[in-house]
């Protein structure tokens, strides 16, 4: 990247005030996904933290080319965003600058939080996000979850949703495989799974908003 300046949107940065240990997210009345890996509590780190331009958001032109339904091996980097490329080296980097060992995900259209912690690393990688994200889309949604969905148009269209992820399926024991196990959090999604980066809730440097189109 010699010779390259990296641009961070104001969007994708967060501002502290002062080095105080960050709020918890364990007594929120969401549930989140949880990672094999249990770092330290962290501190706010004095100055700006912002997200990685692998993962940053932008209006227009996303910054990697990954449909969250899928594996996140079929992720890889859009050169028009960012001249980096989502290789293995560029995965194990951190997920912010400077390093956290703990983000936690909020998205409009779905009831959870999903906490993304350090596996591999003492912070929180770009493989972390996309991976845990996965998994966290893949787990399965209760009935009370889906009743809970506000209209019937809506509940619906997670209902078609799901039929639509299941029929790209090609193989018949496996799509039959796949339909008995039912709603996941990603059918909660109605096929927005086009992922646009994370922004700054501007509530920490742990929270971000996970946006999608």
């Amino acid at each position: 990247m010699s010779g390259k300046r990296v641009h961070f949107n104001e969007e994708n940065i967060f501002y502290s005030r002062s080095a105080t240990p960050s709020p918890t997210l364990s007594d929120s009345s969401l549930p989140s996904s949880s990672g094999p890996y249990t770092p330290p509590q962290h501190l706010i780190p004095l100055g700006p933290v912002a997200i990685s331009p692998l993962l940053a958001y932008h209006p227009r032109v996303f910054p990697i080319n990954y449909d969250v339904s899928r594996t996140p091996n079929m992720a890889y980097a859009n050169i028009q965003a960012s001249p980096i490329h989502l290789d293995s080296y560029h995965r194990a980097g951190p997920a912010t600058n400077p390093p956290i060992s703990v983000l936690s995900l909020q998205s409009e259209l779905l009831p959870w939080l999903c906490e993304i912690r350090a596996s591999t690393q003492p912070y929180v990688t770009v493989e972390d996000v996309l991976s845990q994200l996965y998994r966290f889309l893949r787990t399965p949604a209760t009935r009370d979850e889906y009743n809970a969905v506000p209209s019937q148009s809506a509940r619906d269209k997670v209902a078609e949703t799901y039929r639509s992820r299941c029929s790209r399926i090609s193989s018949a024991a496996e799509k039959a495989e796949e339909l008995s196990k039912g709603l996941k959090r990603v059918d909660f999604l109605m096929g927005r799974t086009t992922f646009m980066g994370l922004s700054s809730t501007k509530l920490g440097p742990d929270a971000w908003v996970l946006n999608l189109q």
